[in-house]
């Protein structure tokens, strides 16, 4: 019986968890150096790399230059620096 509601309580927390993990929220994106100048990161499971340029054409409505891309090898931190024209 005991081990019935620990198995319970665990499918619980691994639902919530997921759901978590589902519902993600997208990072900002900052000035970085001077005025033109961005850096975003989309990261996770959530974000993509598009999301990084999506974030990027929301910043800069005239067009941008992509400075720096930067990802692990896992795929999972990822970070763009980018400057608007």
């Amino acid at each position: 019986m005991i081990m019935y509601k620990v198995l319970i309580v665990l499918i619980a927390l691994s639902t919530v968890a997921c759901a978590q993990l589902m519902k993600g929220e997208e990072q900002p994106v900052v000035q970085f150096r001077d005025t033109k100048t961005f850096k975003t990161t989309c990261s996770g499971t959530v974000e993509d790399w598009g999301s990084c340029h999506r974030k990027a054409k929301r910043t800069c409505p005239n067009g941008y230059d992509v400075i720096e891309r930067k990802n692990d090898s896992r795929g999972i931190f990822r970070e763009m620096i980018f400057s608007c024209k």
